[in-house]
């Protein structure tokens, strides 16, 4: 990502949401790879399904990272979602190397990439704003000889001239090696090219010029109108990526700035999406970074990242922006309501797999399968475990986040969602207020809700049949 404030901010058109059809691409940026250590990759896909969107763009700088490409891309694949990985080759040096270094580094990296993915990845982005590298600066010389005036600042990359020839030749070298790599093992594998946006056209023109051969030119926006940019990429005939976009800055001036600021993007978009065969994009990015704090790379994520007591971090609230992005692809939603399968009125046994029965149908809304009764009561009868820790564990299940994917709501609908689920009625004003302010501060987890939630005496008093003195083995706080 490279940032810089547009001074055309204000002329983003169209505030209407418009509904997204099959035919254009929606997707997010990740570093699941290489960064926030503690977030499953499992939970990152379950908020990109819970969005509706159907790409994950993931950078990968080496061969070494090829198994945890391989992992992402067999977890997305259940859940219908295509990776579309962007190779930063971490080996060249565009300082040091000479030109034929990086293109044969490059090249090796897309050689040794596409072959082990040829069958499961068919779109490749090579490079991600290598021609920054390339812009000129004051007092360097042009291409034409003329001098760019040491009073300027760096050039706006408008022009094939505002690349510095020597620096680009660099650039250029490492972009052919990485799509010479990949044509080398399928032709017919699309290769996805282009710059960090902000003006910078004039590297495409260069592209061309050097003989680079891409399938898909990739712009990247933040607040700028990007009509003008795709009129002149278009002239080369090939459909349109936004592989990055979000509002200036995130949400550091404001989660509700940046809530408006993506969904106008994304209208626009829609609108110039047959005009100029806009095909895909993908915000930047799912998880805030606040390992990054004060930069406003820390806050350019759909849902929060928090720390966590064992040095690692946790997917925390998601904000505004990301309710923006879900009811702009999939709609409005409504609250999500309990729904269950079986009666807890007529569940009245007190014998153990009655009370598991009870705590199944309670959370999942189904009585418990004969796994779920095994695995639950010889510790129950031993004490070993409690009702609150059976629970728990429903709550964390994959069945559970499938049946509600209550994850994807703001901290107080997710309180109000427990209130219903667990005391069948709504939260009230004091409850909701304190548990959202803990959530806010960190100072609880969700999980920590819940658990308060079921150790009250009203939650023991609405549910009596899943205690009694055999039972009252309760699980100690969560995290």
């Amino acid at each position: 990502m490279f940032i810089r404030i547009s001074t055309t901010v204000a002329c983003m058109l169209a505030t209407t949401t418009v509904a997204a059809t099959a035919d254009f691409l929606w997707g997010v940026n990740g570093h699941p790879i290489t960064a926030y250590p503690g977030v499953r990759i499992e939970r990152q896909l379950d908020f990109i399904e819970d969005l509706g969107l159907k790409s994950y763009r993931v950078n990968i700088s080496s061969e070494d990272n090829a198994d945890d490409l391989a992992a992402l891309v067999a977890a997305a694949k259940k859940r219908g979602i295509e990776m579309l990985p962007v190779i930063t080759p971490q080996a060249v040096d565009l300082e040091e190397d000479s030109p034929d270094e990086l293109y044969g580094k490059a090249k090796k990296v897309a050689v040794t990439l596409a072959t082990r993915f040829k069958d499961e990845i068919r779109v490749w982005e090579l490079g991600n704003e290598m021609e920054n590298h390339a812009i000129i600066k004051p007092c360097e010389n042009r291409d034409d000889g003329t001098q760019y005036p040491c009073a300027w600042g760096p050039a706006g990359g408008t022009d094939a001239l505002d690349y510095y020839g020597p620096r680009w030749v660099k650039v250029s070298a490492v972009l052919k090696g990485l799509s010479d790599g990949i044509t080398a093992v399928d032709p017919g594998i699309k290769k996805a090219m282009g710059t960090a946006g902000w003006g910078h056209v004039g590297a495409f023109a260069r592209m061309n010029n050097d003989g680079i051969d891409w399938d898909i030119s990739v712009w990247h926006m933040y607040g700028e109108d990007p009509e003008w940019a795709f009129r002149e990429i278009a002239g080369y005939g090939k459909p349109i990526w936004v592989t990055e976009f979000n509002h200036p800055l995130g949400s550091q001036r404001g989660e509700r700035q940046q809530a408006e600021g993506i969904k106008q993007t994304m209208t626009r978009l829609r609108e110039l999406q047959s005009k100029y065969k806009v095909e895909a994009a993908h915000i930047y990015e799912l998880l805030d970074e606040t390992y990054w704090a004060p930069s406003h790379e820390a806050e350019m994520g759909l849902v929060r990242l928090a720390a966590t007591a064992d040095g690692k971090w946790a997917a925390g609230e998601p904000k505004p922006a990301y309710k923006a992005v879900r009811d702009f692809v999939r709609g409005p939603r409504a609250l999500p309501e309990p729904k269950r399968d079986c009666d807890l009125a007529e569940m009245r046994t007190q014998e153990i797999v009655g009370h598991i029965n009870y705590g199944y149908c309670l959370v999942l809304g189904r009585a418990a399968d004969m796994e779920g009764t095994d695995n639950w009561r010889e510790p129950l009868k031993r004490g070993d475990a409690g009702v609150t820790e059976m629970l728990l564990t429903l709550i964390r299940s994959d069945e559970f986040t499938g049946r509600y994917g209550a994850f994807g709501l703001s901290d107080r609908a997710y309180i109000s969602f427990l209130y219903r689920l667990l005391l069948d009625r709504d939260a009230d004003q004091h409850g909701l207020d304190s548990y959202a302010k803990e959530l806010r501060a960190g100072a609880m987890s969700r999980e920590n809700v819940a658990y308060g939630i079921m150790i009250s005496s009203e939650f023991q008093s609405k549910h009596p049949l899943l205690y009694n003195a055999a039972l009252d083995t309760e699980a100690p706080p969560p995290g």
